[in-house]
């Protein structure tokens, strides 16, 4: 009898055993899918392909709706599109399901800082500045520049701007800020400086030669200020600042 009981609990614990593989490696198999989906979706994005990228992330999602990695991309996705709301909550999903993703904090404050919820965004940056282990700080440093800066708060704004390039000197986007935020403070030699030195770590962005030719007009530098707003057509010629800067040209 015990012998036909050890067999009969061997026999179960057999059965329990290659369930439990079965449906191991079942939630492997569905996990590598929506994975493979999730990357064909971030493809996608990186060509600025939007129905078959938003189509395939859909998918990923449908199969393994508690991907981290999933929520984050579809926040991308609809920060992208301008729907920030729909872009906080998907981040905020991540962020639930993985926690230590920290990164989505600074995504979280991007999008409320472009929805123009300053206190939201600074919040959010502010975590992140706190947050000692956090890799990249001067990244919400630099935003939450931004965010003081639409509050027009200036001094609190290149205070920040000024952490961040402590941390990254050459953080060219910290360097246009702090270029535009020394403007508004009336700071223009200090803002032509800071704004000549963005555009000689990158000579591509409009928006920095636009701030530049304010800055010298400001000082009185004509012929700079034209050829500065010129260089903003000539870069994007169809763009709405290409339009504001054919005005001042002409101003």
């Amino acid at each position: 009898m015990k012998a036909t009981h050890m067999c009969k609990m061997l026999c179960m614990l057999l059965i329990f055993f290659l369930s439990s593989c079965a449906t191991s490696k079942e939630d492997v198999m569905i996990k590598d899918k929506a994975e493979a989906l999730r990357k064909l979706g971030e493809a996608y994005m990186a060509e600025n392909k939007t129905a078959p990228a938003f189509r395939k992330l859909k998918e990923a999602e449908k199969i393994d709706p508690d991907d981290p990695f999933t929520q984050f991309d579809l926040g991308i996705f609809y920060f992208n599109k301008k729907k920030y709301d729909l872009a906080i909550k998907r981040y905020q999903r991540c962020m639930e399901l993985k926690p230590d993703f920290a990164s989505v904090r600074n995504n979280i404050g991007l999008a409320y800082l472009h929805k123009g919820d300053y206190d939201k965004a600074i919040e959010n940056f502010k975590e992140l500045t706190d947050n000692y282990v956090y890799a990249t700080p001067h990244y919400p440093l630099a935003n939450m520049g931004q965010a003081y800066y639409y509050k027009n708060d200036f001094h609190l704004a290149e205070k920040y701007l000024k952490e961040a390039l402590d941390l990254e000197p050459r953080f060219v986007i910290a360097i246009h800020w702090l270029g535009r935020t020394q403007l508004a403070l009336g700071k223009t030699s200090e803002a032509i400086q800071n704004l000549e030195k963005a555009i000689q770590i990158n000579p591509s962005v409009p928006e920095i030669y636009f701030d530049l030719g304010k800055s010298y007009r400001a000082m009185g530098l004509k012929k700079k200020s034209k050829s500065a707003f010129q260089r903003v057509v000539d870069l994007n010629p169809e763009g709405e600042l290409a339009a504001q800067a054919k005005k001042e040209i002409h101003h």
